[in-house]
């Protein structure tokens, strides 16, 4: 018997060409899917640095998707108040997403229970990596139902990541964190309107990056 045969070969299993109909169930175990919830409440459309809190969101949010459809992670969004103002399901496509986005208006009070809700039932029953990446510029609402909803998502693997808007907004978004903001102490503290375009696109490098990857950098 040649000796090639013997090989060992790391690999996502057998393939065959063309490909058979168990195709999508398997690449749907080496993708990610996360799903991106902004915060439209009316404080959102305060004018700061030339813009809106939300214009800032939304150029934020833009840069987010683009780079997850890039590491391959389907993306869905969120926009939230004191519910659930738009949803976009979760999609290999980009364009919906931001989309969706464009139509961001700022309106309403805060309630970010809706949106941890809406992410258990889209992320839930899913494989793979699967996150919620949150920006908030305030509180969450009634805290009991957001907390225990945080524990519910932690529970079925769902890994949820924060930004927060000042100090405060950050330590209210830190209670539904489900991992540190990141390697530096404050990393979920957005300081200005100036810099949530980056505190949001800043989110992406979270994806891929498992617990257990992250446990080995420490």
């Amino acid at each position: 018997m040649p000796d090639w045969i013997r090989r060992d070969f790391g690999g996502v299993g057998l393939t065959q060409s063309p490909p058979g109909r168990h195709l999508a169930a398997l690449q749907a175990r080496y993708r990610g899917s996360v799903l991106l919830c902004i915060d439209v409440s009316s404080s959102m459309g305060c004018h700061e640095d030339g813009r809106t809190r939300v214009a800032h969101a939304v150029a934020g949010a833009e840069r987010f998707v683009n780079d997850a459809v890039g590491a391959n992670y389907d993306v869905g969004l969120v926009l939230w108040n004191s519910g659930i103002v738009r949803h976009v399901p979760l999609s290999r496509d980009p364009r919906p997403v931001l989309d969706g986005l464009r139509q961001a208006r700022a309106a309403g009070g805060t309630n970010v229970n809706p949106a941890l809700r809406l992410g258990i039932q889209q992320l839930g029953s899913l494989t793979g990596d699967r996150v919620m990446a949150i920006f908030g510029d305030g509180d969450i609402g009634p805290v009991a139902p957001a907390l225990a909803s945080s524990r519910e998502a932690a529970a079925l693997g769902i890994r949820i990541i924060v930004r927060g808007l000042g100090e405060y907004a950050a330590g209210q978004m830190a209670q539904i964190a489900t991992e540190d903001a990141g390697d530096e102490p404050g990393a979920g503290v957005v300081h200005t309107a100036a810099d949530i375009e980056h505190g949001i696109a800043g989110m992406a490098g979270a994806l891929g990056l498992t617990a257990l990857s992250r446990r080995g950098r420490s």
